[in-house]
């Protein structure tokens, strides 16, 4: 072998690389070591000095550390080379959220939303019929929203011009006055591409200032989407509430309740007219909201909150809230709105300040769509905004119970349109509390900001200025004097003390970061509960320590001491492969080590095909070291066929998929890259070096030494039952298909699941009826709920498409609501460890990426083998050989999924493991088809199915034993891997068996057919 010294010192390189890299992971781990003990004691502190029930020993505990890994990021922790635990904890290996609980979400920049406010919400016909069909195109379509529009505005005849709908002299410097459509989707295209970046940008900024160790963000280049990742993170709804945010902050005047109040109770008779036009025929008389007429306007009930901070209302003693009789059914016909939206009128009259109402909140949406009525419209002045307020309020009513109202302001339009002050200029802001003690928000202008502010107050002294944010009523107060200085503040009302601080901190943050650009909504979310990230870590390495220890048997056992060579060989090459992912700075995910494991067997295969082939040459009477050489030379082939077809697999799964999928792919690609330099170079020159020096080698083992020597089997003889046995079995899976169907995961139809584990047995049909009965929408139609045992009796799988459909928060916080009111019935204490919730829009993106990865795959492989084996017979076998393993594999999920206790989903993870069988078992089907030809050359007067023959039986040995090692790997991960990739390894591992199957049985007999066709001199 040439050039040995070079390897050995590239090889020595390459070691102290990789410990050089791991070795972060050693000194991070020590001052996290320090946090944990700190944050534990601080946290435990908390607790036992404070009155306050309702404070959680976990989330103190994460804040506590995180604090102290903030203090300590930038302390020198590397000895020698004097790297901060900040620099540190950038270059070690990352684990993902599966491994270490957290958070991920990916979110969706609105580019409709952007396109509408570029166009100043333009109401021409032409454009919004455009808007909503490219909307309803965007469904059911991979482009883009801009290419979209383009397409269906070019379809409206008589349409204007572009330049009529967005150009104003505010945005000359977007748009030109005088170009064309093409022009203006250019220019469209180029503010959706900067309020991505922008969107990136800002949300960096929130997420610096979350408080979390190592976040991690991501701006998907194809799909426009940006992925986030919040290690450690519990609090859900806080999450959403500060991504989401736009964080559109505005100061607006207000007109008073006793201007707009009046006219709100007197639109009452117009809808009642005609809402129920039965009703009103039998009495015409005009009513107001009591049902009483017109002109006892007074008698109309209102609630008024007198301990409302900011000066909204009148301190009016004799208002009263109004009684439940108004939720009579006579009533609430008469006054359809004032039924539902109490007003602000008491004894006196009509309260002053800009609330000119209060709903109830499951009211509001019924409220909302009342005031969209042409016959309240038509009432109310030009210059009216309404507008609800942020945070809903506990109302006492008079039947002794309390409601939760939200209050109605009334804001003040001015001629242009637009907030007289908006969020961009906040220079600064900052959680404080105000002379009460109370917890507010303290902002400051900048200069311009600042003589706005002072002109604004100065005109509205006596009334309120709303404070708004993303459409929300933040506070009302009423102006006393004119207010220099630029300073502002928005109170953020009553409740728990440390929420209060928090949501001011994380407001203050917001604002201090910027409005985005255009509205992002989370489009999937995976929440994974520290517990369970530990169990998966437990898991995880448990499977991956057994099944390290019997593959170094079986090898050792096998094949001698080459079998003692290939075993040093496969732990160098873990630990280059696991330095190599954290100098990439790669994701471990439990999916990695099942790719790490995984690539233990494909390491081993690369040996297994050396040593058959020296074995072969020892028997035909080489030398070792001749044998060796032989052996090495004649494998090489085959083992670049095999792993260049795989590494086809890991690059599609590496564009195509996403999170833990990605994990996997990188894994895979490394792996083999790092087993080709083992096997193929380290391994020989420890061979070498043994041999060179006289010492004793030795592939085989007595009882090893004949095992498949002189096989003749008859394969290509039977290959008529061979087509039956997989034709029925194909068949039966097929009909399954039709009929049973497939247990679709969330990733292809959208919804939400969620992993609960209790503390003890439940019923299943208990939790699902609970469940039944909770996730019904308020037309009443109850939602789809599958709940199934996931692993034991103690733990279930709930998954649901119930407001899916709703990109809101509010429809988040609802269902996981619902979901903890329904388990709250079932009487067993539980936790949720892990949930995941999929937008249909991104479904269908998944739904589109694993077909094009399929396709792809095969047509690359078929590519390849059709150009490597210069024969299309070879590219075509290989091609039918892996459309009969997935067509295996997804019949046996279709007919197994209701029968088997796992979790057999159709979900991204599985496309990922039938891509993996496909990359496998076209590595089986290389090295048969690599023998197939070699015996082709050597062997040109004998028919084919005698040469096919020939060749099978030689490569039964490495056929076995890479089948048997992988699938022992395989068997340890399905038994020690944990619940939550058995579906996974459960693909593979039936996927390798029907591979391994397929290799010799099924491609190797389409081959031998096609050449019969080719060449009909040949007996068959």
């Amino acid at each position: 072998m040439q050039n040995r010294g070079a390897l050995w010192i590239f090889t020595i390189l390459l070691a102290l690389a990789c410990a050089y890299q791991l070795s972060f992971s050693f000194f991070t781990s020590r001052l996290e070591g320090n946090a944990r003990t700190v944050g534990a004691f601080q946290a435990d502190s908390v607790i036992a000095a404070s009155t306050d029930k309702t404070l959680e020993r976990g989330p103190l505990l994460v804040k506590f550390e995180n604090d102290y890994l903030r203090a300590h990021g930038e302390e020198r922790i590397y000895p020698v080379l004097g790297y901060t635990y900040r620099e540190c904890k950038e270059k070690e290996i990352n684990l993902g959220l599966d491994l270490k609980g957290g958070m991920a979400v990916t979110l969706e920049v609105s580019i409709p939303d952007l396109v509408a406010n570029l166009s100043e919400n333009n109401t021409d016909p032409a454009f919004t019929t455009a808007m909503a069909n490219a909307r309803k195109a965007q469904l059911a379509s991979s482009d883009d929203f801009i290419t979209l529009f383009a397409q269906e505005y070019a379809k409206i005849p008589n349409r204007p011009p572009l330049s009529a709908i967005f150009y104003s002299p505010d945005r000359q410097t977007i748009f030109d006055r005088e170009g064309n459509d093409e022009d203006y989707i250019k220019a469209l295209r180029k503010e959706a591409e900067t309020a991505l970046n922008n969107t990136e940008r800002i949300l960096r900024t929130r997420i610096d200032k979350f408080g979390v160790a190592q976040p991690g963000i991501q701006k998907q280049q194809f799909s426009g989407r940006i992925q986030i990742e919040l290690p450690g993170v519990k609090d859900k709804e806080r999450v959403r509430r500060v991504l989401q945010s736009t964080a559109n902050l505005e100061f607006w005047e207000t007109l008073d309740n006793t201007d707009i109040g009046p006219i709100l109770d007197q639109v009452n008779q117009p809808l009642s007219q005609l809402l129920y036009p039965e009703l009103n025929k039998k009495d015409s008389s005009a009513v107001d909201s009591l049902g009483n007429p017109i002109d006892t306007a007074t008698a109309t009930a209102a609630v008024v909150d007198s301990t409302k901070k900011d000066s909204l209302v009148t301190d009016d003693s004799t208002a009263a809230p109004v009684d439940t009789a108004l939720m009579r059914a006579e009533a609430s016909k008469r006054a359809p709105l004032a039924s539902k939206l109490m007003l602000m009128v008491g004894q006196r009259g009509w309260s002053r300040g800009p609330m000119v109402g209060q709903a109830d909140l499951k009211d509001t949406a019924e409220v909302k769509r009342l005031l969209a009525m042409d016959a309240v419209t038509s009432a109310l002045p030009a210059d009216l905004r309404l507008a609800w307020g942020s945070k809903p309020q506990a109302v006492p009513l008079n039947n002794g119970t309390t409601g939760q109202m939200l209050s109605l302001y009334a804001l003040k339009i001015p001629r242009d349109g637009k907030p007289r002050l908006d969020g961009s200029s906040i220079s600064s802001a900052s959680q404080d509390f105000d002379m009460k003690g109370s917890v507010e928000v303290r902002m400051s202008m900048n200069p311009e900001g600042a003589q706005i502010w002072a002109l604004m107050t100065a005109e509205n002294v006596g009334r309120s200025v709303a404070i708004v944010l993303d459409g929300l009523v933040y506070s009302a107060p009423e102006v006393r004097s004119e207010i220099r200085g630029g300073n502002s503040s928005i109170e953020m009302g009553s409740g728990n003390i440390n929420k209060q601080i928090q949501e001011a901190d994380d407001l203050a943050n917001i604002l201090k970061a910027g409005a985005l650009p255009a509205p992002a909504r989370i489009i999937d979310e995976t929440i994974v509960g520290p517990s369970l990230g530990e169990e998966n870590i437990s898991t995880g390495l448990n499977s991956f320590v057994i099944a390290l220890i019997l593959v170094l048997v079986y090898m050792a056992l096998y094949y001698a001491r080459a079998g003692w060579v290939a075993d040093l060989a496969l732990l160098v090459n873990l630990f280059v492969l696991i330095g190599s992912l954290a100098s990439l700075q790669a994701a471990l995910t439990l999916p990695g080590i099942a790719g790490i494991v995984l690539t233990m067997g494909m390491a081993v295969d690369a040996n297994v095909l050396i040593y058959e082939r020296v074995r072969e040459e020892l028997r035909h009477g080489k030398m070792m070291k001749s044998a060796l050489d032989l052996g090495y030379k004649g494998a090489l082939s085959a083992i670049i066929d095999g792993n260049v077809t795989t590494m086809i697999i890991a690059v599609v799964l590496l564009i195509f998929g996403s999170g833990p999928i990605q994990g996997f792919a990188v894994t895979l690609g490394l792996g083999i890259l790092t087993s080709l330099f083992t096997a193929l170079f380290l391994s020989r020159l420890i061979t070498s070096a043994r041999v060179d020096k006289g010492k004793s080698f030795s592939v085989w083992n007595n009882w090893s030494k004949n095992i498949f020597v002189n096989a003749k089997y008859d394969f290509m003889g039977k290959r008529k039952y061979f087509y039956i046995f997989s034709g029925l079995l194909i068949t039966a899976g097929i009909v399954s298909m039709f009929t049973n169907g497939f247990n679709w995961g969330v990733d292809f139809t959208g919804g939400r699941t969620y992993v609960v584990k209790f503390t003890d047995d439940v019923n299943v049909a208990k939790v699902r009826a609970a469940l039944d009965d909770r996730f019904v929408d308020d037309s009443g139609i109850k939602s789809t709920v599958n709940v199934k045992t996931y692993g034991s009796d103690r733990q279930l799988k709930v998954t649901t498409n119930f407001l899916i459909n709703q990109a809101d928060t509010a429809a988040d916080n609802k269902v996981d609501a619902r979901l903890r009111e329904g388990l709250a019935t079932i009487g067993v204490s539980y936790e949720v460890g892990e949930s995941r919730k999929v937008d249909p829009t991104i479904s269908d993106d998944i739904k589109g990426n694993a077909i094009t990865s399929l396709s792809i795959s095969l047509i690359l492989i078929f590519l390849y083998i059709a150009v490597r084996f210069r024969n299309w017979q070879f590219g075509l076998g290989g091609l039918l050989s892996l459309v009969h393993d997935a067509l295996v594999v997804l019949g046996l999920y279709s007919l197994l999924y209701k029968v088997l206790p796992i979790s057999l989903e159709i979900d991204e993870a599985f496309i990922a493991a039938i891509l993996t069988v496909i990359g496998y078992s076209i590595n089986d089907t290389v090295i048969v088809f690599d023998r197939i030809r070699e015996y082709m050359r050597d062997h040109k007067r004998d028919a084919y199915p005698v040469v096919i023959n020939k060749a099978i039986n030689s490569t039964l040995g490495r056929t076995m034993n890479t089948s048997l090692t992988t699938l022992l790997v395989l068997v340890i991960i399905f038994i020690f891997g944990g619940v939550s990739i058995k579906a996974f390894v459960f693909a593979l591992l039936i996927g390798i068996g029907v591979g391994t199957y397929s290799s010799v049985f099924v491609a190797s007999s389409i081959v031998a057919d096609l050449l019969k066709r080719k060449d009909l001199t040949k007996n068959v």
